[in-house]
């Protein structure tokens, strides 16, 4: 009877020591470093072993939004939110600074009737007088329609004799 309890701690320490000393597979490429000095990585930073793909996927896990970059996304999610009417926000407004304001004062953002050329005038005004006007329709005169319509309907160029036209066609196949 005692045998077989000999035969099993053999076996159980045979085994513990095995798995004790164990480290996991070894690849060809754990020794192998790159430029940099990361050990199975390639010189793009492609992991070439699978102990080097949980490690960068460990790093990958742990990495955070930098935090001063993370109130200024968060400041301006608000700020839009407030400023489509948007009422549910969702955002945490402790994150949040006060907002400096670099616009000019008394700038009306609401305001978007008119978008302003530099002079200050709208653009409706400088490029079609009276375009904008809501009881006025605009009117093209026949010249102008013919003008816009043949840039669109004729996409062909035009030949100088018959035999440049036929190179043409058969080229693209008309």
């Amino acid at each position: 009877m005692n045998d077989w309890k000999a035969q099993l701690a053999k076996v159980y320490k045979v085994y513990s020591t095995q798995q004790k000393n164990k480290k996991g597979e070894v690849n060809k490429f754990d020794k192998a470093s790159n430029f940099k000095g990361k050990k199975g990585f390639n010189d793009t930073g492609i992991p070439l072993t699978p102990k080097a793909v949980k490690k960068q996927r460990k790093n990958r896990a742990g990495y955070r939004y930098p935090m001063h970059l993370q109130i200024i996304n968060e400041r301006r999610k608000k700020e839009a939110a407030d400023r489509w009417g948007i009422k549910e926000s969702k955002t945490d407004t402790t994150l949040i600074p006060p907002v400096r304001s670099y616009e000019p004062a008394g700038y009306d953002w609401n305001n978007k009737s008119e978008s302003m050329h530099l002079t200050g005038k709208p653009y409706s005004e400088i490029y079609r007088p009276g375009f904008n006007t809501e009881d006025v329709a605009a009117e093209f005169t026949a010249s102008e329609l013919d003008a816009a319509c043949s840039s669109v309907i004729h996409q062909e160029p035009e030949f100088k004799n018959k035999v440049e036209e036929e190179i043409y066609r058969l080229k693209n196949k008309k």
